[in-house]
């Protein structure tokens, strides 16, 4: 008999945890032309969607933090093939669990955690396996690539090929790139070790034109950590915080330019 197909290893959901979501639900609708709706998920403040117009899956999801004193972040979610078994895998390899695995009605299981350097993510088991198996191209205004930094960059190789089964091959100095079989999936960097943020997953949005995209987020109250910079041969990018604190980062690929 052979062995089940192991959907485990992809970026499927990212969900913004900020201090206010309002505020940020305008940012963000501004900035990218994103839709918005709430949804009822039983919370003191309505769970909120974003959308691109004419699409019917959302984007990304919106709360509010869950208590005083957590900065506002983007959280990424990647799927596993059992939400509490990867608890106990997470644990064995030096994370840690911030929340029990928890139900979303119709939808899957999830749980909170930190990698063996603290950065946070989230692990999700979808009820319907393989449903989130999607190498579509990502359009304008959708989350399109995911970026380990790290102080330890052979800890957190050690942590996510152990955990999600992926392997990594060198890009350079300081970076590693993470495959799943022969897809790319996610890159990891090296951080100064006087870099004023703890270890985290940086979330890249796709856009049309990332200086315009700057200028424009800038103009919205967001400060810019990394201005427009253009990797040759593959894209142009920048970093920045919306204005409540969330670390983001802008993306024009120009992989496929003539």
């Amino acid at each position: 008999m052979s062995d089940p197909v192991s959907h485990a290893g992809r970026f499927i959901w990212r969900e913004l945890m900020t201090t206010d979501a309002p505020a940020a639900r305008s940012f963000y609708s501004a900035l990218f032309d994103w839709t918005s709706s709430e949804m009822d998920m039983g919370m003191p403040e309505p769970y909120v969607l974003f959308g691109l117009p004419g699409r019917e899956d959302p984007t990304a999801g919106c709360m509010k933090v869950p208590m005083e004193g957590i900065p506002s972040h983007w959280l990424d979610y990647i799927t596993v093939d059992d939400v509490d078994a990867g608890l106990k895998q997470v644990v064995s390899l030096g994370g840690k669990a911030v929340t029990e695995g928890m139900d979303i009605p119709d939808m899957g299981r999830f749980a909170v955690v930190e990698d063996s350097n603290g950065a946070v993510f989230a692990l999700f088991t979808g009820l319907q396996p393989g449903s989130t198996d999607t190498d579509s191209h990502p359009s304008n205004g959708s989350f399109c690539w995911s970026q380990m930094m790290t102080r330890d960059l052979a800890a957190a190789q050690v942590f996510y090929c152990g955990l999600m089964g992926w392997t990594a091959s060198p890009m350079g100095p300081g970076m590693v790139l993470f495959s799943r079989g022969e897809r790319p999936v996610a890159t990891a960097m090296q951080m100064p070790a006087e870099a004023p943020m703890p270890d985290h997953w940086l979330s890249y949005v796709a856009v049309e034109d990332a200086d315009a995209s700057t200028a424009r987020a800038e103009a919205l109250g967001a400060q810019v950590f990394h201005k427009p910079e253009t990797l040759p041969g593959m894209g142009r990018f920048s970093v920045l915080a919306d204005p409540q604190g969330a670390v983001f980062a802008l993306w024009k690929d120009l992989s496929q330019s003539n």
